[in-house]
């Protein structure tokens, strides 16, 4: 894994210390109400020293989201691409579950620094060798990425929890849904596991249906 430059900011404190503990008050605290003046009394600095080192809020929220990428570590590239996109996705679900409050600032930036871009390469990468054509890599990158952190992402906040004796309830109320009644027996024993691997087993059957449709004009197969 590359290792990150500690640059120093005013009075001699490093910047990787500086998010790290944003970062633990995020998780503290949650993002609501989250800026520079509660990480710079939780850090134990003044503000100015934040706003010198990140500009803004929402610079430092960035650099808090790219710490959060240092732990995803993009696979070597003699792996099959398949099990490629499978070992970042579930360096992602990792992530989240290790720091639910803070993962959100993953879905909210294009970019969230060097460490970010990384994996973005690792994961074209991947798709280029899947044998996708380049001009539809952007699209299906973006897609694939949104919908893999978006999976993470509701299994930590709670949408993917089995249905409540409420919810239950309330389905069987009502008289237009047949099927959901039907299927509430299996969402009451589903898994997190289930439903994780559906979702990336359907993502890398969508890239393959999509590179049998439109191949690239030349064999990258990896």
């Amino acid at each position: 894994m590359m290792k990150k430059k500690h640059s120093r900011g005013q009075r001699g404190l490093i910047e990787a210390d500086l998010v790290h503990a944003s970062l633990l008050e995020v998780e503290r605290n949650g993002l609501e109400g989250f800026g520079l003046r509660c990480a710079a009394r939780a850090i134990g600095c003044d503000v100015a020293t934040l706003s010198y080192r990140f500009g803004s809020k929402e610079g430092l929220e960035r650099a808090i989201a790219d710490r959060l990428h240092e732990e995803v570590s993009p696979p070597e590239l003699q792996v099959k691409w398949q099990a490629r996109l499978q070992a970042m996705a579930k360096s992602y679900r990792q992530v989240a579950k290790r720091y639910p409050n803070a993962f959100p600032l993953l879905l909210r930036f294009w970019t969230t620094g060097p460490r970010d871009l990384q994996i973005a390469e690792a994961w074209h990468q991947a798709l280029y060798d899947a044998g996708l054509r380049e001009a539809d890599i952007p699209a299906v990158g973006c897609a694939t990425y949104a919908a893999v952190l978006g999976v993470c992402a509701g299994e930590t906040g709670g949408l993917l929890d089995k249905p409540s004796a409420e919810v239950i309830k309330e389905v069987e109320e009502q008289t237009d849904l047949p099927l959901t009644k039907e299927l509430m027996p299996t969402f009451a024993t589903l898994g997190e596991d289930d439903v994780f691997e559906a979702a990336i087993n359907i993502l890398i059957s969508g890239i393959e249906a999509q590179v049998h449709a439109n191949p690239a004009p030349f064999a990258n197969h990896a």
